[in-house]
């Protein structure tokens, strides 16, 4: 427990330095060099990420989970070495003939984009094919060897030499370059840097190559996982190429519909998916634990850890709703000068809660072995989001996908519910301090609302506007949480073991049923 929680902060820092460095910077980029510019980047990243996933993304998830696995049971950790040099060549096998085939069919494949300025765009980040598959997978061994700290910095690094590189070719040393073009290439240079930097890593850790094994274990394990990523790229690129279609046969002009992707993309989604820098590191780590508690048969463990996970991301995201919801306009021209932009945070602010869920119930249940569950749900969700960005946006607009996303993650969490449920992966006890947290929303979100009422009378600033009530509304749910005691177990949650061992521990208090622990 004290090993599961020292790493779950380690990550936890790391994830708010990075995200904070990323979301400071695309708040710089949103001022410098406007939505429209962002919203092209996002559509040629789009169709990037579509083969970065037909690439195997599902083989660094499943790298992990058979590095801790093999790390668990003594006498297996030697095959670590084929395995690791088995996934390096099935990824640079399909990366290669990914690019070769780009390449033989660019006049096809620039049919996709519906600006035509987004080409070149794309054949230009096109080259971090290969980085960024061998980037993942070298982060799948290290999260699944409990390497989190070369883990997280690497992850840093990658923000932090981005910013360099971008404000270098945005410089006027680089004035011939136009702005989308000089991002472009920043990131390719970023992707390759920071792999190099992990294959140092790798080797100094003690890592070799040596004969391939594994690959059709690894393959045929990762095909669900990729399968699910594959239409995951799709429906990305599907919305970032027919959403801003849509929006022109309604009355936009080219222009203004990449602005409004962009809006939407580049700068809301930055916002709301800020709760996953605290969040997200369970999702780290709980999958090598998992598939290591899995593979030593320590159940009763492995399903205390998914109960405090799930009630932590509960107590967590709740508070962002509240916030968001409230707040969101105000967020918006504080932070990208574009109350559009944070009009949108506030529509989509129901996706944040489970959002976050969905994203650690999927992770927990991928490193139980059920992929093919969370395929299957994920592929139900999708088709919530793609009927919204069909049919919607001659109504709502830009909106629409906002609905979609809503509808995406409200499916996902509720069906990964279900599957872990017949798991046996939490306990039913879990569900009253959940139900009772996410009440608290509603008087937080009121305590923001009256107090942003107030300040805007002052007639002051938008810092003030935004700050004031923001910490008015975190006090008042601090304090909700304090005086009315819904988790119980929370103290025991965040204190080291050493506290925890002078009274009786508070977490088999709510999940203890007739003298054993009900989980």
């Amino acid at each position: 427990m004290k090993s599961f929680k020292k790493s779950t902060l380690l990550i936890m820092i790391f994830s708010i330095a990075t995200r904070l460095t990323s979301f400071l910077f695309k708040i710089y980029l949103s001022r410098r060099v406007g939505a429209e510019v962002l919203g092209l980047f996002q559509m040629a990243a789009s169709v990037f990420g579509l083969f970065c996933t037909i690439a195997g993304s599902g083989i660094p998830l499943m790298l992990s989970r058979k590095t801790a696995a093999l790390s668990a049971v003594k006498g297996k950790e030697q095959e670590l070495n084929g395995v690791m040099t088995g996934a390096m060549a099935l990824t640079l096998g399909l990366t290669s003939f990914l690019i070769l085939g780009a390449v033989l069919f660019r006049d096809k494949l620039s049919l996709v984009f519906s600006d035509g300025r987004c080409v070149d765009l794309f054949y230009l980040i096109l080259p971090a094919l290969v980085s960024t598959m061998l980037y993942q997978l070298l982060r799948g061994y290290f999260m699944g060897k409990g390497r989190y700290f070369d883990y997280s910095i690497t992850e840093l690094l990658e923000e932090i030499i981005k910013v360099i590189v971008c404000l270098t070719f945005l410089s006027n040393a680089f004035i011939v370059l136009s702005d989308s073009v000089a991002i472009t290439i920043a990131f390719t240079i970023t992707d390759y840097a920071v792999m190099a930097i992990l294959l140092v890593l790798y080797f100094v850790r003690g890592g070799r190559l040596a004969r391939p094994t594994g690959v059709k274990d690894l393959a045929r394990s990762a095909l669900p996982v990729t399968g699910m990523r594959i239409v995951a790229g799709l429906l990305t690129s599907f919305i970032a190429i027919l959403l801003p279609a849509a929006l022109v046969r309604n009355g936009m002009s080219a222009g203004d519909a990449a602005a409004e992707y962009g809006r939407a993309v580049g700068m809301a989604f930055s916002l709301l998916f800020a709760p996953l820098s605290l969040t997200g590191a369970l999702s780290v780590v709980i999958l090598p634990e998992a598939a290591a508690l899995a593979a030593t048969g320590k159940q009763e463990e492995l399903r205390n850890r998914i109960n405090e996970s799930i009630l932590f991301v509960f107590l967590i995201t709740v508070l962002f709703y509240a916030l968001f919801f409230v707040l969101g306009e105000s967020y918006g021209e504080l932070l990208f000068d574009d109350r559009r932009a944070g009009r949108f945070v506030a529509f989509a602010s129901g996706m944040v809660v489970p959002a976050a869920l969905s994203g650690l119930l999927n992770t927990t249940l991928n490193s139980l072995g059920e992929e093919k569950k969370v395929f299957g749900a994920f592929l139900l969700s999708s088709l919530l989001l793609m009927l919204s960005v069909l049919f919607l946006p001659r109504y709502i607009g830009i909106y629409s996908l906002a609905v979609g996303e809503c509808a995406f993650n409200l499916c996902e969490f509720v069906l990964g519910m279900v599957f872990l449920w017949r798991k046996g992966g939490y306990d039913a006890r879990i569900f009253k301090p959940a139900a009772i947290t996410i009440t608290f929303a509603f008087p937080t979100a009121l305590a923001a609302k009256l107090s942003l009422v107030l300040i805007e009378k002052a007639e002051v600033g938008i810092f003030l506007r935004a700050a004031v009530p923001s910490i008015v509304a975190i006090l008042f749910y601090a304090a909700l949480i304090l005086v009315f005691k819904p988790i119980p177990q929370l103290k025991a949650m965040l204190l080291r073991k050493k506290k925890q061992e002078k009274r009786t521990s508070p977490i088999k208090k709510i999940f203890q049923r007739k003298g054993k622990m009900a989980v």
